[in-house]
């Protein structure tokens, strides 16, 4: 029993280290990219974001996500599109470390499968404008130099909760296009119902939602009466006025799902403290999607597992840097 329990976390280690290498520039592949953006001055700069080291595990979560459904759907679909409501700059600078990950929006541009499969479109929505500049110049910089070609790519200065931001980014997608909704918001401050608007666009739409831990506390006093947080919530998703709990609101934001199938990975800080929970939501289908397995395994057995701190040591030692793991 404890030789199977080992082998399990020798495996989930493996697979965290491989997401991780390619995340900061360490595999062979992106390590190309990051020569690309230091030639022309677009390497880490001060209006790149920092965040904690836990983050890099949401990201690794997506990477994985695109390593199994994009493989599959790429062969389903002709047309491609990954939706990054709130982008950033494209890199993303860990916090109290020399290390650098790529953003969601940059990942998904040069993302090959091993297939060569990959987006066909990309729409970044950031509402900073200086991030929002340096996405676009490192974009057309890495699209120069022969990474990600062939894919379209759209980056709006605005703010994706306005209703002509979301008319602009829903007539992006077609009612046959596979594509994924990234929904990231760093607190309370994006209103969920509106999302609608893209959901119904397309019946191939998968979901990632950054549900904050924020909102359970904040639902824990509305439940007790306190009115003040019942209109915080009420601004997030409107279902939360109803809702007990926050399992019972998301069903309200995914109801144009029909009968959809859900994964849920816990965020740990290096405390061990659960930050938010990704949450993957997707439609099932008469064949049905095969990428939903999967990834309910690797958030069990690989995201839930390791933490911030864990993460600091992998990248130590993928960096070569003295590290306990």
């Amino acid at each position: 029993m404890k030789k199977d329990s080992h082998k399990k976390t020798k495996d989930a280690y493996g697979k965290l280290k491989n997401q991780l290498e390619y995340l900061t520039f360490a595999n062979e592949y992106t390590k190309n990219i990051k020569e690309v953006l230091l030639k022309d001055n677009l390497w880490v700069t001060a209006n790149d974001v920092t965040y904690g080291s836990h983050t890099l595990l949401k990201l690794s979560y997506i990477k994985y996500y695109l390593d199994i459904a994009l493989t599959i759907a790429c062969e389903r679909f002709k047309k491609c599109v990954f939706i990054d409501t709130l982008a950033g700059s494209g890199i993303v600078k860990v916090k109290d470390t020399e290390y650098a990950s790529l953003g969601s929006s940059l990942l998904a541009l040069i993302f090959n499968t091993n297939k060569n499969k990959h987006f066909n479109k990309i729409v970044s929505i950031e509402i900073d404008e200086k991030r929002v500049e340096l996405l676009k110049k490192r974009i057309k910089r890495i699209k120069d130099q022969g990474f990600g070609q062939d894919v379209e790519t759209q980056t709006i200065i605005g703010d994706i909760t306005k209703d002509s931001i979301l008319n602009i980014v829903a007539n992006e997608i077609n009612t046959d296009d596979y594509g994924l909704l990234f929904i990231d918001p760093e607190g309370l401050e994006v209103d969920l119902d509106k999302f609608a608007k893209i959901i119904q666009r397309s019946k191939y739409l998968d979901i990632i939602l950054n549900e904050s831990s924020g909102i359970n506390r904040i639902l824990g006093k509305a439940n007790k009466g306190d009115k003040s947080s019942l209109e915080i919530l009420g601004k997030y998703n409107s279902a939360f006025k109803k809702a007990n709990n926050p399992d019972q609101a998301r069903e309200k934001l995914f109801e144009l799902f029909g009968k959809p199938l859900e994964t849920v990975a816990e965020i740990r800080d290096e405390n061990n403290k659960v930050m938010y929970k990704i949450v993957l939501r997707v439609r099932q289908t008469k064949s049905g999607t095969k990428w939903i397995n999967p990834m309910s395994m690797f958030a069990k057995n690989v995201i839930n597992k390791y933490n911030g701190k864990d993460v600091k040591n992998i990248l130590d030692q993928i960096h070569k840097k003295n590290s306990q793991l």
